[in-house]
Formats: C-alpha cells, sequence, structure tokens
C-alpha cells in the first residue's frame, strides 16, 4: 500500500491564555485536538467547517508555521519536529502554501518578475541569475501569467492575476505538497472557476498534492477527493468526498451540507439542522461538544466524547447516534441536476 505523503497523528494546537501581571496561566483556546490524517501523493483533502473551527490553525500547524502542542507530523515518513532549523528550511521548498487573500499575501513594492524570483533566492542554492530567469518565466507560463505582466505590480493586476502569482510563488521551487487556505474566497464566481481549473491542471501537470481548506461545500465538492469536517477542533467525520456529501453520517456534517442554497432550493424550504452559535473553544467539554447544538441529542452523548468510527468503506464519523438517523433525515448536498 502506497504511504501517506503526510501523516498527523494526534495533532494536538492549544494557544495559551494568561492574565494578571505576571501573566498567569488562565487557560487555553482549543484551535486543534487529537487529529488524525493521511494524505496520500496526489491526493486532494478539504477541510471544511464553520470560520474559527480551527482547519487553517490545523493546516499552519502540519506545515510548521505554528508550534504543535502535541501529537507528530510526518512529511514522506520523517518527522519534522525531529529536524533542526537547518534542515527544516531545507525542507520547507517540499511543501508550500497560498492563502487567501492575494492582495495581503503579495508585496506591493515588488513586480511581478520578483515575487515570483523571490523564494528561489530564499531557497534556490545559489543559482545563477539566467537559471532564476527561466524559472521564473517557465513558472509564469504555466500558471497562466502573460511575459508582459512580469513587469506589473500587484496593484495593476485583477483579483484572479494576482492570485496566480501567489500559485506561481507555490510553485516555482517544484513542491510536492501545497497547502491551500480558502484559495478562491476572495475572488469572483467567474473567477473561482477558472482558478480551481487551474488548480486541478497543476495537479496533473505536476503530480502535486493538496490540503484544500474551505468552508465553501460546493467548491470542496468540486475539487477535493476526501474530506474532513471539523467542529471546535476536531474531525468529527472523514471520507470520499461523494459518500460525504451524499449520506453524511454526523449530524453537523447534515446541517452544514442542508444550508447549502441551490439552483432549486429556496430558503423557506430548509429546515432547522443547527441551533445556536459554536460555544467557546476555551471550555472543556464532559461528552460530545456538539451536544447542545444537536437536533439529535440523547444521554448517551453525555458521558464522553465519541472517536472516529466506520461508517462505511474509508467513510468516518464521530457521533454516538450515527445509525439513529432515517435516510430521508440525511439530506444530500445537491439536488441530481445540481451536480454537474
Amino acid at each position: 500500500m502506497t504511504r501517506p505523503l503526510v501523516q498527523v497523528r494526534n495533532l494536538t494546537k492549544h494557544f495559551p491564555i494568561r492574565s494578571g501581571l505576571f501573566g498567569r496561566p488562565a487557560g487555553a483556546v482549543r484551535a486543534v485536538t487529537d487529529l488524525n490524517l493521511d494524505i496520500y501523493p496526489g491526493e486532494i483533502v478539504a477541510l471544511m467547517g464553520e470560520s474559527g473551527c480551527g482547519k487553517t490553525t490545523c493546516g499552519l500547524t502540519i506545515l510548521q508555521l505554528l508550534e504543535k502542542s502535541g501529537g507528530s507530523i510526518q512529511f514522506e515518513g520523517v518527522d519534522l519536529a525531529s529536524m533542526g532549523k537547518a534542515e527544516l528550511r531545507r525542507s520547507r521548498r517540499n511543501f508550500q502554501v497560498i492563502f487567501q487573500n492575494p492582495q495581503e499575501a503579495l508585496d506591493p513594492l515588488m513586480t511581478v518578475y520578483r515575487l515570483i524570483e523571490e523564494p528561489l533566492l530564499i531557497h534556490g542554492d545559489k543559482l545563477s541569475k539566467k537559471r532564476r530567469r527561466e524559472l521564473v518565466r517557465e513558472t509564469a507560463r504555466r500558471v497562466g501569467i502573460q511575459t508582459e505582466h512580469l513587469k506589473r505590480y500587484p496593484r495593476e493586476l485583477s483579483g484572479g492575476e494576482q492570485q496566480r502569482v501567489c500559485v506561481a510563488r507555490a510553485l516555482v521551487l517544484k513542491p510536492k505538497f501545497l497547502m491551500l487556505d480558502e484559495p478562491t474566497s476572495a475572488l469572483d464566481v467567474s473567477v473561482q472557476a477558472r482558478v480551481l481549473d487551474l488548480l486541478l491542471k497543476l495537479r496533473e501537470e505536476l503530480n502535486l498534492t493538496y490540503l484544500f481548506i474551505s468552508h465553501d461545500a460546493a467548491v470542496v465538492r468540486f475539487i477535493a477527493d476526501r474530506v474532513g469536517i471539523m467542529y471546535l477542533g476536531r474531525l468529527v467525520e472523514l471520507g470520499p468526498t461523494e459518500d460525504v456529501f451524499s449520506s453524511p453520517c454526523h449530524p453537523y456534517t447534515q446541517a452544514l451540507i442542508h444550508s447549502v442554497l441551490t439552483t432549486t432550493s429556496r430558503i423557506g424550504d430548509k429546515k432547522l439542522l443547527l441551533q445556536g452559535s459554536p460555544p467557546s473553544p476555551r471550555l472543556v467539554f464532559q461528552g460530545c461538544a456538539f451536544r447542545e447544538r444537536c437536533v439529535r441529542k440523547g444521554e448517551e452523548c453525555r458521558p464522553e466524547a465519541p472517536q472516529l468510527v466506520e461508517v462505511g468503506p474509508n467513510h468516518l464519523a464521530a457521533c454516538w447516534r450515527h445509525g439513529t438517523v432515517s435516510p430521508e433525515e440525511s439530506p444530500g448536498a445537491f439536488p441530481e441536476e445540481d451536480r454537474q
């Protein structure tokens, strides 16, 4: 069996809260708790959930941009935490990140050429100026940036063109793994489609592996091979994208999917599947953290937190009552005519 490119075990990231004159510990924000995830070469795995559920923190911690509080992260079988600073710096060319807002990610005082060249100056191992120029032009062409745009500044580009520059910056080092943090949410819908098509094309051409972070169910269903649903820093469901969207098992997943508006749905037809707002991530929960918002809660939800268990082929869910819902109460994401 193929070895995972990225293997995450019991990943935990808590941000300490301090108070008082001497900064005494006063609790912690539990952004990610005991998360397990395997990402295989060439695969697109998405993390989806409400804002504040911990999906971006999870991605940044996997890339070692945030220091983990516990657990292990292996890249190609090597524990990233065991690397020294110099070794980790050398390894960073293999895993890159594309952020949500290209306007904030790009230095407005640098030309497009310099923006794409910058990673080569940091990680390029003393490449010649001629070789850097070749790599910049080759990468720009691959992502659809016109040669004349290399002399422009970010403010002279559209949002879609700016995001292509961000993609080029990530690809110029020829990485194996990309974390994409809401890469299309700041773009117009028509531009989103072109950027997603580009990402899929690059995945095939360069054999890339993606961790795709989004709250947009339609985008996730379009691009991802597998999807993990996060709630308060924990994975509550994980499986093949089509299985999760057509037969969601966790009530939180069902609520997220059922809230999607399609060409045939109306707001007035939507049932209330989610109550209240997410509780504070500072709280320590006894039992299921989703219990107070769940329309199917029962006494079995109180004693301890549910673990991910298999509910179908490669399909996992963390719910004590996953088998108590009928198919008609488990709405799929989109009507058949909207799945194209």
